[in-house]
């Protein structure tokens, strides 16, 4: 044990001169009576009860001292954990592994109640600042003193269905500006993603022994083919010890039908993928559950969202349009993304040769005569070595352009403003965007005949990147996002906006430069002006769903909590005053 003001110890010596009081006594003075007989018989009683008094006396001595010790003693503060007494910085997880729920209690009530503890165990001179963590740092109450503020900072955190995140700590590490003296505890059940960025950081572990099934990976998508076919992909994560009988449900959510039970032996640890192709399937809103009682509910439903087929128009403007068309429709057996329009006032994407469309996207191989889109166009180029400019570029996916054939590439120069992709070594454009009006187009500056592009692997993944970056359909979502992802939504323009309505029905505006930040589990719609969007959350996330068997453990040095020794010495001095009392009162009475 160790006093914080050891100093205030020497109060203790006035112990002695209050002993002194109680042994002192009075010597009586002598005065002449007339009638001895009457005080004989009281100096009789006095003798009878000297005893008595004297023990009387003694005990009001020990009660007077107890309580003057007491007090004494919680003026020196003594510490009986060894807590540094530093600053402290309380974090307490509010992820989603901390609404699991044990003896009746989550753990996030038990995690309040720890730093309920730690303020109540602050001495005077001690301060505290209060933050919850999630996938990021929330501050509560910056560093003070005054408890009830603290305690209010607590209360006011809320369960959250985000995944906890490390680095949302790495800015508040001891030693930092700001953070000098001070023990930074964050208070968890373990469930975290990284824990080697914790190794500055105090751990105070809520033990978590219940066991859990959830549902830690899902997909759903459309299979390439004739029909609408969907393929569902599960994963599926167990602390149980033993091998656990669950009923997968499918339920298509817009028609509130139960598609599909799938019965499932859920063994110990990271299950093997379950995977199930569903014909003649509806797109829309789905979900995927199952019913057991575990510690955690929210990872027992995943929710899954697969957008209507909306095949893109494509129209061909070339003399020779075989391989563009058989290109089109060879998508369009395939993946269903693209269609070739018979009108070309239908078509939104134009497969040309040569020339420009008068209105709309394209993709234009062959540049030729005049254009706004090229000019200076001379000879073509004897030795072409290509150069990738942008790598990272979508319209280069899966793309290796340094090995394309540009045979047949022209001297040209590309428009001001154009965005060149590859080009020679000579500078000269190969594969280019540009941007007029509302349409975006890319030349491709080679003779696909003489350099046989058509017969090349290349030809395929160009039509695709350039159909879907063209015509903005690169983005697509998947079927469920995992909660705290950020996504752009794939309809909304540069300049406009969406109004966001959550799965709990709140709404609001997203500006046009921001993304949708997804905090809660089930389907979020997105309005533009152009269509309606809707983005589907889950929480998926083998962490969150294994706390039982979270191997961070507690770190924390020796730490206060509850009610400090002062206090209860300070209690035993006021029960020490009250006895004294008593006994007081029944001397005066008696």
């Amino acid at each position: 044990m160790t006093f914080l003001n050891p100093a205030l110890l020497w109060t203790l010596a006035a112990l002695a001169p209050l002993a002194a009081i109680y042994f002192l006594k009075v010597r009586p003075r002598k005065k002449p009576v007339t009638a001895f007989f009457l005080w004989q018989k009281i100096f009789t009683e006095k003798r009878s009860s000297a005893l008595f008094k004297r023990l009387r006396d003694i005990w009001s001595l020990l009660l007077m001292a107890l309580a003057f010790a007491a007090i004494a003693l919680a003026l020196a503060e003594p510490d009986l954990e060894g807590d540094e007494r530093k600053d402290l910085l309380i974090i307490v997880d509010h992820s989603a592994s901390m609404s699991a729920k044990e003896d009746g209690q989550t753990r996030l009530e038990r995690a309040q109640q720890k730093a309920r503890e730690l303020i109540t165990a602050l001495h005077g001179s001690q301060r505290a600042a209060v933050a919850s963590m999630a996938d990021r740092l929330t501050m509560r109450a910056q560093p003070t003193r005054h408890r009830r503020s603290l305690l209010e900072a607590v209360d006011s955190i809320q369960p959250s269905q985000l995944p906890s995140q490390s680095e949302a700590l790495r800015a508040v590490h001891p030693g930092q500006e700001g953070l000098k003296n001070t023990r930074v505890i964050l208070i968890t059940d373990g469930c975290v993603d990284d824990a080697s960025l914790l190794s500055q950081v105090e751990v105070l572990k809520i033990p978590s022994e219940a066991p859990n099934i959830g549902i830690v990976r899902a997909d759903l998508r459309p299979v390439p083919g004739e029909g609408l076919r969907l393929g569902l992909f599960v994963v599926m994560q167990s602390t149980f010890k033993e091998t656990v009988s669950v009923d997968l449900m499918l339920r298509h959510e817009d028609s509130h039908q139960l598609v599909k039970l799938i019965p499932l032996q859920v063994k110990p640890g990271l299950n093997a993928a379950v995977t199930l192709t569903l014909e003649d399937a509806q797109t829309g809103n789905w979900t995927a559950s199952i019913e057991k009682e575990d510690a955690l509910i929210l990872d027992n439903q995943v929710w899954l969202h697969v957008p209507t087929r909306d095949p893109l128009p494509v129209g061909v403007l070339a003399e020779n349009a075989f391989f563009l068309e058989n290109a089109v429709r060879a998508f369009e057996r395939s993946e269903q993304n693209l269609q070739l329009a018979t009108d070309a006032k239908q078509a939104r994407l134009f497969l040309a040769m040569g020339r420009a469309p008068a209105t709309g996207s394209a993709l234009i191989f062959q540049p030729q005569g005049e254009s706004l889109l090229w000019s200076e166009l001379g000879d073509e180029l004897k030795t072409i070595i290509p150069r990738v400019l942008l790598k990272d570029h979508a319209l280069l996916r899966y793309l290796d352009a340094e090995t394309m054939n540009f045979t047949g590439a022209r001297k040209l120069k590309a428009p001001s403003g154009s965005v060149i992709l590859v080009a020679d070594e000579s500078g000269v454009p190969l594969i280019y965007l540009v941007r007029q009006g509302e349409a975006n187009l890319c030349v491709v500056n080679l003779d696909p005949l003489a350099a046989q592009f058509y017969l090349s692997a290349w030809f395929p993944v160009l039509t695709h990147n350039a159909a879907s970056h063209l015509s903005h359909r690169e983005a697509a979502l998947p079927a469920t996002f995992p909660t705290g992802s950020l996504t752009r939504i794939p309809s909304m323009s540069v300049e406009d906006s969406a109004q966001v309505r959550t799965p709990t029905g709140q709404s609001f505006v997203l500006p046009a430069d921001e993304s949708l930040r997804l905090e809660q589990v089930g389907f979020y719609q997105a309005q533009t002006k152009e269509q309606q969007t809707t983005v589907a959350c889950s929480l998926i996330s083998p962490t969150e769903s294994s706390a039982a068997r979270a191997s961070l453990q507690s770190t924390t040095r020796p730490l206060a909590q509850g009610q400090s020794p002062s206090y209860w010495l300070l209690v035993l001095g006021l029960v020490a005053l009250v006895g004294e009392s008593a006994l007081y009162h029944r001397r005066k009475v008696g």
